[in-house]
C-alpha cells in the first residue's frame, strides 16, 4: 500500500493562436504520443494578443498506465534533471520540454519548432477513497504523498537528478 504509481501524465501544447499553427501542432503531438489529442478554448478574450473567448488556442493529451510510464522514460532520456522547485506538496510534478526535435523528430521549416509542458500525477494505492461517490472520505497523512516520496521514487525507477534550486 506504500508503493508509488503514476496516476496520469498531462501534455499540453499552447499554440496561443487558433487555425493552420494549432492543426500542426495537434498532429505533432498525435505523431509524439500515438494517441489523439483535445483542443483546449480560451477562457477569457485578450485584445492585445487577439483571442477571443471560446477559441481553440492549444491541445492536450491525458495519459495513463503504460502509455504514461513509457512517456515518462523517454521523457527522461532527454531531460534527466528536475529542480525541486517542479515539485509541488500534494506528489504532483511538472516540466516543460523545449523543442518536439528532442524526441527525433526531424526539424521541418514547415511545422516550425513547438515545445510543450509535461504534468505528472502520482498517487497510492487506497487513493479511490476520495474520489468516489458513496462514503467519500479524507486521505490519512500516512498516505499521502511528500517531497522526499516523489525524490525518492524519481530517482528509484526513473533515475532523475534532483537539482537545487
Amino acid at each position: 500500500m506504500r508503493r508509488i504509481q503514476v496516476d496520469k501524465v498531462v501534455i499540453n501544447m499552447g499554440v496561443g493562436e487558433s487555425g493552420e499553427k494549432l492543426a500542426k501542432a495537434d498532429k505533432l503531438l498525435e505523431r509524439i504520443v500515438g494517441q489523439k489529442p483535445i483542443r483546449r478554448t480560451a477562457k477569457r478574450s485578450l485584445q492585445p494578443l487577439g483571442i477571443k473567448k471560446g477559441e481553440a488556442i492549444a491541445c492536450n493529451v491525458t495519459l495513463r498506465g503504460v502509455r504514461a510510464d513509457d512517456f515518462l522514460k523517454r521523457c527522461f532520456k532527454i531531460q534527466n534533471k528536475l529542480y525541486k522547485s517542479q515539485l509541488d506538496t500534494l506528489g504532483n510534478f511538472s516540466f516543460g520540454v523545449a523543442e518536439h526535435t528532442d524526441f527525433g523528430f526531424r526539424y521541418e521549416p514547415t511545422v516550425g519548432i513547438f515545445g510543450m509542458d509535461v504534468s505528472v500525477a502520482l498517487k497510492r494505492p487506497g487513493y479511490r477513497i476520495k474520489e468516489r461517490k458513496i462514503q467519500k472520505k479524507k486521505l490519512p497523512m500516512k498516505q499521502r504523498i511528500n517531497k522526499t516520496d516523489v525524490i525518492a521514487f524519481l530517482e528509484a525507477d526513473y533515475g532523475v537528478e534532483m537539482m537545487e534550486d
